[in-house]
């Protein structure tokens, strides 16, 4: 049996959180975090995740300031980030992607484009055919 490839997630609503761990922690291992100061200490302190979920408007530290420290930390450049926010503005997707997110999605969560988002990042998209196929 394979290590199934780890999520975590940083929200501040636990609705949130719910409904992430409803979509993800069947196929994957899945963290969730509602401050953003416990998953920066967990992310120090534990084995690096394979993708990082986070929102932007949170208390304490918000999403843009996690990222910040994420891409500053050498372990953790190469992880793949994307948010999760109710923030759909175009500002707010060139600042997330300007500062080193790799994909985007707003709330309320569409659970086909969300999963497919995740599983891209995880380098896992659904093969496609190909005429080598037929």
């Amino acid at each position: 049996m394979t290590d199934k490839k780890s999520i975590v997630a940083v929200d501040d609503s636990g609705l949130i959180l719910k409904v992430l761990e409803k979509l993800l922690s069947e196929e994957y291992a899945y963290h969730a975090f509602s401050k953003g100061m416990r998953a920066l200490k967990y992310l120090k302190d534990e084995k690096k995740p394979d993708l990082i979920i986070l929102d932007i408007d949170m208390p304490e530290i918000n999403g843009y300031e996690m990222l910040e420290m994420i891409r500053e930390k050498d372990e953790l450049k190469e992880v793949p980030v994307l948010f999760l926010t109710s923030n759909n503005d175009k500002e707010h997707v060139i600042k997330a992607i300007k500062g080193g997110a790799n994909d985007y999605t707003v709330k309320p969560i569409d659970e086909e484009v969300f999963m497919d988002k995740v599983r891209k990042l995880l380098n896992e998209e659904k093969k496609k055919l190909s005429w080598d196929d037929v």
